[in-house]
């Protein structure tokens, strides 16, 4: 298989990736504030869970409350995010590799020509 297949398949994969956001997803359970609720009482009888999509927003956290419903939508974003930095981590580190095994002769031959030019030689 040729080295440009590889690569190939590495964009072909991405199309295949669906939305993707940034951010994480916190689950968190709460104490209501009321003066006979149990759940100012123990941590095991909290109210909850309630989830957060929290993200950065130019520079600072933002977090948007999430129902139940909405929870395994967002997950699966962010799981296609993931996956599309996993590629792209790959897909650099094929052109990295491609890069320095490219034949350069025709380069260093008017490299050397050029700095001959500068040096008046």
């Amino acid at each position: 298989m040729r080295r440009e297949d590889e690569y190939e398949k590495l964009k072909m994969r991405i199309l295949k990736i669906g939305i993707a956001i940034p951010g994480t997803i916190r689950e968190t359970y709460l104490i209501c504030g009321k003066e006979n609720c149990k759940c100012a009482q123990s941590e095991r009888d909290r109210h909850g869970p309630y989830y957060f999509w929290n993200r950065k927003v130019g520079g600072k956290l933002t977090s948007k409350s999430l129902s139940s419903d909405q929870l395994q939508q967002y997950e699966a974003w962010i799981s296609n995010r993931r996956q599309l930095e996993e590629l792209i981590e790959a897909m650099l580190a094929f052109g990295l590799n491609y890069a320095t095994l490219y034949p350069d002769n025709a380069t260093r031959e008017k490299s050397k020509k050029t700095l001959r030019a500068k040096r008046g030689k």
